[in-house]
């Protein structure tokens, strides 16, 4: 091969690797540019992570946005609402506006995979009594031993909501190819839908004492005594004064009595 052959050739090796590691570069100090703006709704691996303590009081609503990692509500002796994160992404948010403490937090990313090696703990009085809770699950892992609330709506991306117990006037649970699981559940009216994801939940007293509609298109669902599994299935019973209704696309619903 001639020499301005091979001078050629390796011109163009050299110049790609310089337009490639321009790009890279310059992508990364983009990256950066449009985090810093708040308009990037993630955490770089280069991007300092921070620990979180603080206390409230005079809280009757939570508003928490789970990104990745693992949460937690627990119950303990105290008087005020306590939160302890660690590990989070420093865009975190945890304030107080009125009577809601609001948690929002930006999962990170951790070359190509997402870093959770978040924990966060939210400490409350026993027995405190909230009217409206709302828990947004993207990746992360949700555990909540007991909790007391008026209205609580809980929305399940791909990660895991998990309670043993929950009295509520009224409750909603969305997930899409997560789960979600309620070891027992004391509520007037609930509202469960699962597009491929999964919902297992034990329901307080007897069949007889709901009355319920499901609506189930290519996945699986129980309630009490029903089972449907198929295509568009569709079916109601008239039992008792509290109403539960059960929508699945894919995925499967289970829902038991507790008697």
């Amino acid at each position: 091969m001639k020499k301005t052959t091979w001078l050629v050739i390796i011109s163009l090796v050299i110049a790609l690797v310089l337009f490639i590691s321009g790009v890279v570069l310059g992508g990364v100090d983009e990256l950066v540019g449009v985090y810093h703006q708040g308009e990037l709704n993630i955490s770089l691996p280069f991007i300092k992570t921070r620990d979180i303590e603080k206390e409230f009081v005079n809280i009757e609503e939570l508003d928490i946005k789970a990104s990745a990692g693992d949460f937690e509500i627990s119950e303990y002796n105290g008087d005020k609402i306590k939160v302890v994160a660690k590990n989070v992404s420093r865009k975190t948010e945890l304030y107080q506006d009125n009577n809601t403490l609001i948690f929002k937090e930006n999962f990170k990313i951790d070359l190509f995979s997402i870093n959770n090696n978040t924990k966060v703990q939210i400490y409350i009085p026993k027995n405190y009594q909230f009217g409206e809770v709302k828990i947004d699950i993207d990746a992360a892992g949700f555990k909540v031993p007991n909790l007391l609330v008026d209205e609580l709506e809980v929305d399940v991306d791909a990660g895991s909501f998990k309670a043993d117990k929950i009295i509520a006037d009224k409750i909603f649970i969305d997930v899409d190819a997560g789960n979600a699981k309620i070891g027992l559940l004391d509520s007037k009216k609930s509202e469960f839908d699962a597009d491929v994801g999964d919902i297992k939940v034990t329901m307080a007293g007897s069949e007889s004492d709901y009355s319920y509609e499901a609506d189930c298109d290519l996945g699986d669902i129980e309630i009490g005594s029903y089972h449907g599994d198929g295509i568009s299935n569709e079916y109601q019973y008239h039992g008792g004064n509290r109403s539960i209704k059960a929508d699945c696309n894919v995925g499967s619903i289970i829902i038991k009595m507790e008697v």
